[in-house]
């Protein structure tokens, strides 16, 4: 029993010791929120190092605390992504929203995204680079399907901030590019908001589009 004690008053001091490290890991969190670009672990490490000394095998106790503040103070949660290099974390709200969350980008950009992924949702599968670019022009979110401010949007902007995944499928003369739905989107946007977006727009109930209304309210079933 006191070999227990100890171990956990042991917890306590290291955790203790590492206040300020984990006031400073939120507070560097929440500053890089705001371009919605992931958080590298190695960044945190870095940032870490530098201004409180923080060693390696100290980095996951303090990502782990200032996960709980996060949580418990702004609502928000850090998000393990798959990356083929390093270890990157993304910033989203712990309780899903009736709406796209505010912050997002400007309201043009955020009208091009809701679009976006719910031409993939709606279609129910990747969406070809070509037919994305003719699906917004054709809604009257690009001057023509050349162009290339949107394109970029689409192609940099929201696949930096992980909101789309815009990958090449196939090779040589086969070869395309494709766009899903990406890891940002997946935990941030809620699927029965873009649904009732749409049936908004053609005035009809969302359980019209079957499929899609059952892929929207699977998860919040379970």
């Amino acid at each position: 029993m006191s070999q227990r004690r100890n171990r956990q008053s042991n917890t306590e001091v290291d955790i203790s010791a590492l206040e300020d490290a984990i006031k400073e890991c939120v507070r560097y969190i929440i500053c890089r929120e705001g371009s919605k670009i992931p958080i590298k672990r190695g960044e945190v490490s870095k940032h870490l190092t530098a201004t409180c000394h923080t060693t390696p095998n100290q980095v996951k106790t303090v990502l782990i605390e200032a996960d709980k503040i996060l949580k418990r103070v702004y609502g928000y949660k850090l998000v393990q992504v798959d990356s083929q290099s390093g270890v990157p974390y993304i910033v989203v709200l712990t309780e899903e929203c009736e709406s796209l969350p505010s912050p997002v980008t400007d309201v043009q950009h955020r009208t091009i995204l809701i679009a976006a992924l719910m031409h993939i949702f709606m279609t129910g599968a990747p969406i070809k680079e070509d037919d994305m670019w003719k699906f917004l022009t054709e809604a009257g979110l690009m001057e023509n399907e050349n162009d290339q401010t949107v394109r970029k949007l689409l192609t940099h902007t929201f696949t930096r901030q992980m909101y789309l995944e815009y990958t090449k499928e196939g090779e040589d003369d086969l070869a395309r590019h494709v766009f899903q739905w990406g890891a940002r989107a997946v935990e941030e946007v809620p699927k029965p908001f873009l649904l009732g977006k749409m049936a908004e727009a053609f005035q009809k109930e969302p359980e019209y589009w079957g499929e899609q209304y059952k892929n929207a309210h699977q998860d919040t079933e379970v």
